[in-house]
């Protein structure tokens, strides 16, 4: 055989390629054993890649819903305190809207005795029904609901406006009541002792009865004499024998006389208030002594002074 065909036989001949790639995990220990290797192919390791990954990615998952879990674990406790406290002001609030309506319906009691008491007439008003139904509702002994407070608040809310309006009214009402009950004639004109009343009498001049027009009080001369009420002076001056005279004007159908005066103060168109001084005790015209002769006229009519002292 010659020598090159020989030669060929041992040359070394390429190695299959493996085309299956493949990693080789080298362990040398240090005691000195024999050295172990361990050949992973790379689908292992790209599955345990990927598992590494989703390993991971599951358990970050799993950490952020645990701490979302908390988070809103915390808001929730939160929430039940404010709904808590919300509750507690709701009650509150219901309280205070009942204690609105009873001041409201306070306040309409208050106008029927402030009527009472000047004598004006009462008057009813829907507030009052509207009140009263309120308050029937407010007493159900249930916890008291948002549409509850709203609906009695409301309620107050509607009569408000009329109990203003009502309180308005009143205020106006009285004013009026004030202004008349000043004008009208009260009281006595003098402090003195009642020497002829009003109606039949003797005669003090020896002539039978006549019918006295007014009520004599006797006062020293000189003693001041007040107006009995607010008016105008329509009249100052001599009146034959009623000798000096005072006529008031007191609106609302009333006038005053004051006669047989020492002295008149005020003159025709002066304005005069209740317990003012317009005149002075005397005993001028037809007169037995010291004395005002003191008339009350309504409508037209004597009336019996007595009746307004």
């Amino acid at each position: 055989m010659p020598f090159g065909s020989w030669l060929n036989r041992f040359r070394c001949r390429p190695r299959p390629v493996n085309k299956t790639r493949a990693f080789t995990l080298l362990l040398v220990p240090h005691s000195g054993r024999l050295s172990k290797h361990m050949r992973l192919p790379t689908w292992l390791l790209k599955a345990a890649a990927l598992s590494l990954v989703l390993f991971l990615g599951g358990l970050s998952w799993l950490g952020y819903d645990y701490f979302r879990l908390r988070a809103n674990e915390q808001e929730l406790a939160r929430l039940k305190i404010v709904t808590r406290k919300q509750a507690q002001q709701i009650e509150s609030l219901a309280e205070e809207a009942a204690q609105v309506q009873e001041r409201l319906l306070e306040v309409d009691e208050l106008d029927a005795e402030v009527r009472a008491l000047v004598g004006l007439p009462s008057r009813s008003d829907p507030a009052r029904a509207r009140g009263a139904a309120a308050r029937s509702q407010g007493g159900s002994g249930r916890t008291p609901a948002v549409e509850d407070i709203q609906t009695t608040l409301k309620t107050a809310g509607e009569c408000i406006d009329p109990c203003k309006k009502l309180l308005q009214g009143l205020k106006e009402e009285v004013e009026q009541e004030q202004r008349r009950l000043a004008h009208v004639p009260s009281g006595r004109p003098v402090q003195g002792t009642v020497t002829s009343p009003f109606g039949v009498r003797r005669s003090p001049w020896g002539r039978g009865t006549e019918y006295h027009e007014g009520i004599d009080i006797a006062a020293p001369s000189g003693t001041a004499i007040k107006a009995t009420g607010a008016g105008t002076v329509i009249f100052s001056g001599w009146r034959g024998g009623y000798g000096y005279v005072i006529e008031i004007d007191h609106g609302y159908g009333y006038k005053t006389v004051y006669a047989h005066n020492s002295k008149n103060k005020v003159s025709r168109g002066s304005s005069v208030r209740r317990g003012d001084i317009i005149a002075y005790v005397g005993s001028t015209g037809w007169s037995t002594g010291p004395h005002v002769h003191y008339e009350v006229i309504y409508q037209g009519v004597k009336k019996n002074p007595a009746n307004y002292f």
